[in-house]
């Protein structure tokens, strides 16, 4: 009788050993996921109707940049939560985000990017296609 009773406590701590070290790994597992780095470490800031960010879209489109190169696509004009994250995104740039409008990038290392030109070139380095001279004198010329 004090074998089985030994045996069964043996059984039982080796049970509660097992779920201590299953649920730790569990927690791990949460707290690891919730402070990582989503894999779209860039956001591209835009407005739904911004004649600059539709031309950007066109050209993300066209190239097929998101299957090149991994973004996050952020609405601004018609959210107040993405457009409070566009101007903190902004601040952490040193920029005054008073005067920061759409399109607008912002990645890792709180770098900032802006107006359509550049964020055409940006996109274009980032998928490793080249952007033609007269492609960015289109993107500069203003819109009638």
């Amino acid at each position: 009788m004090n074998a089985k009773k030994v045996w069964t406590v043996v059984g039982l701590t080796l049970v509660a050993i097992v779920g201590i070290i299953a649920w730790a790994f569990i927690e791990g597992k949460k707290e690891q996921a919730a402070n990582s780095v989503p894999d779209a470490s860039t956001i591209y800031f835009y407005g739904a109707e911004c004649p600059h960010c539709m031309r950007i879209n066109e050209f993300l489109e066209s190239n097929a940049i998101a299957s090149k190169f991994t973004f996050t696509k952020k609405e601004v004009w018609h959210s107040r939560t993405n457009s409070a994250q566009m101007k903190t995104k902004a601040e952490a740039c040193g920029l005054d985000a008073s005067k920061v409008g759409v399109p607008f990038i912002y990645t890792e290392g709180n770098k900032c990017v802006f107006g359509e030109p550049d964020v055409k070139k940006f996109f274009a380095e980032k998928a490793g296609i080249s952007v033609t001279e007269e492609s960015q004198a289109e993107a500069e010329s203003p819109t009638p």
